[in-house]
C-alpha cells in the first residue's frame, strides 16, 4: 500500500555502521533522506516509526508530532515516543524480524536489508531465538546476497580511512582492572561502535567508546556476552543517557547512550566505567 509513495527517513544522527551501509547511492535514489529533511519536505505525511522510540534519536519530534504506527523491539518507557498504533515486542531480537513478518515475498534488495538489520540488532545472532533463525532463513531464500556476504558487510569498516579511524581509536584507548574484570574505554572522533567491538575483541570484558561534536555526545557500550547475567548494561547506559540530558539503553551485550551536550563526554564515560565496575563487583 505504501511502497511507491513511501520515503525512508533515517535519524539525522546515525552511527558509523549505518552511515557506511546507507551510503551515497541511497541518497541519490530520492527515496531515502535524513528524517529532518523528510519532515520539512513532507510535513503532512503519516509517519511509520521503526525501531526508534527514543526521543533523543529523533529530537525533531515535538509534542504536536505523533507517529501513525510504531514497530519496535525496545520496551516503552515514560519518555518514549508514542504512536496511535503500536506493535512492540521487547522479546524480539530485532525490529526487522517483526517487519519481515509483514512481507511474505520481499524483493531481493529488501530481503538483504532485513537480514542486515537482524544480524546487526541481534549482535550477529548472539541474542537470537528460534523465530529469529526461521525468519533469517526465509529472507536468505529471497536475498540478493548470501550469508557470508552479508556478514562481511557488517564485519568492519570497508575503506582504509575508516579502518584507520578504528585503529586510532584503539591507540587512544585506556583500560583498568577492577578485580578480575578488564574495563576499557576510548574517546574517538568517529566509528565508536566499531571501536567498542574491537576493544571487546582485544580482550576487554566491558568497553565504552564515545564521541562528541556540536550535535551532542554518543557512547557505544559492549559487554562480553557471558557477563550479561552479572551486569545490566542497558540499565547502565540508561543512567548515562540521563546524565547526558538524553536517553540510553539497548541489549544485554550491546547498548548505547546519547545526549545533546557535547561537553559531557568525559564525565559520561567516567560514569559508565564507575557503574560498570560497581555492577560487576556486586
Amino acid at each position: 500500500q505504501f511502497g511507491p509513495l513511501a520515503v525512508v527517513a533515517w535519524p539525522d544522527r546515525t552511527n558509523s555502521e549505518s552511515r557506511r551501509l546507507l551510503g551515497g547511492e541511497m541518497e541519490q535514489a530520492g527515496k531515502f533522506m535524513a528524517f529532518g529533511a523528510a519532515r520539512a519536505k513532507y510535513p503532512d505525511a503519516k509517519i511509520i516509526l521503526l525501531d526508534a522510540n527514543d526521543p533523543s534519536i529523533l529530537p525533531q519530534f515535538g509534542s504536536g508530532c505523533r507517529p501513525h504506527l510504531l514497530i519496535d523491539h525496545h520496551a516503552l518507557s515514560s519518555h518514549s515516543i508514542r504512536a496511535k498504533i503500536e506493535w512492540v515486542e521487547p522479546q524480539a531480537a530485532s525490529a526487522c524480524e517483526l517487519i519481515a513478518a509483514t512481507i511474505p515475498r520481499p524483493s531481493p534488495q529488501a530481503a538483504s536489508w532485513l537480514c542486515l538489520g537482524i544480524l546487526s540488532d541481534s549482535a550477529r545472532l548472539l541474542h537470537a531465538d528460534a523465530r529469529t533463525f526461521g525468519t533469517l532463513a526465509r529472507l536468505l531464500e529471497h536475498a540478493d546476497a548470501d550469508y557470508e556476504q552479508l556478514l562481511n558487510l557488517l564485519s568492519r569498516p570497508q575503506n582504509a580511512q575508516s579502518r584507520a579511524a578504528v585503529l586510532e581509536g584503539l591507540r587512544q584507548s585506556t583500560w583498568k582492572l577492577e578485580g578480575e574484570w578488564l574495563l576499557a574505554s576510548a574517546a574517538v572522533s568517529s566509528h565508536e561502535s566499531h571501536v567498542a567491538d574491537a576493544l571487546i575483541g582485544a580482550g576487554a570484558d566491558v568497553a565504552f567508546a564515545g564521541t562528541a561534536d556540536k550535535k551532542g555526545t554518543r557512547i557505544s557500550a559492549r559487554l562480553r556476552p557471558s557477563l550479561a547475567a552479572r551486569l545490566d548494561l542497558p540499565a547502565v547506559m540508561a543512567k548515562v543517557g540521563r546524565g547526558l540530558g538524553g536517553m540510553g539503553g539497548g541489549h544485554p551485550a550491546a547498548a548505547g547512550a546519547s545526549g545533546p551536550n557535547g561537553a559531557k563526554l568525559n564525565e559520561a564515560m567516567a560514569m559508565a566505567l564507575r557503574l560498570a565496575a560497581g555492577g560487576l563487583g556486586e
